[in-house]
């Protein structure tokens, strides 16, 4: 089990330079868990998409992809311990719900977001380094 934030997710279902490496850790290791915070970050991104590529019908297919297949895989995370860390390691509410979430269910974040991982090498795994813990 990992705790996935959007940029993770974006590259399961969107195509990057890291989406190959996103789709076999998803193939690996499906179990998935998300914040409900996820579904406001990825309609941002599918709306920004959706404008840029005038494809607002292929967004909401996707919308409808991905709800179908984590929507019923969210958790909610514990907001006190949320602000707690958010106020602590000098994040975001938001990536801060997907620590919190982490800590409380034992389970690594992954997060393509490199700034992140970097920023909190103890808290926050790349896909890479994830896929390399599995072997």
């Amino acid at each position: 089990m990992i705790i996935a934030d959007a940029s993770l997710v974006s590259f399961l279902f969107l195509e990057g330079e890291v989406s190959g490496t996103v789709r076999e850790l998803y193939r690996r290791d499906p179990d998935w868990i998300t914040p409900p915070i996820l579904n406001h970050e990825l309609l941002n991104i599918l709306a920004k998409i959706g404008r840029a590529d005038n494809a607002p019908a292929a967004m909401e297919e996707l919308w409808k992809e991905i709800r179908t297949r984590l929507g019923s895989r969210q958790q909610i995370p514990d907001p006190l311990r949320a602000l707690r860390m958010a106020i602590d390691f000098g994040v975001s509410g938001s990536e801060a719900q997907y620590l919190a979430l982490s800590q409380q269910l034992g389970a690594p974040m992954v997060s393509c977001d490199q700034q992140l991982v970097e920023h909190l090498p103890k808290l926050v795994v790349s896909p890479e380094a994830y896929l390399l813990r599995l072997e």
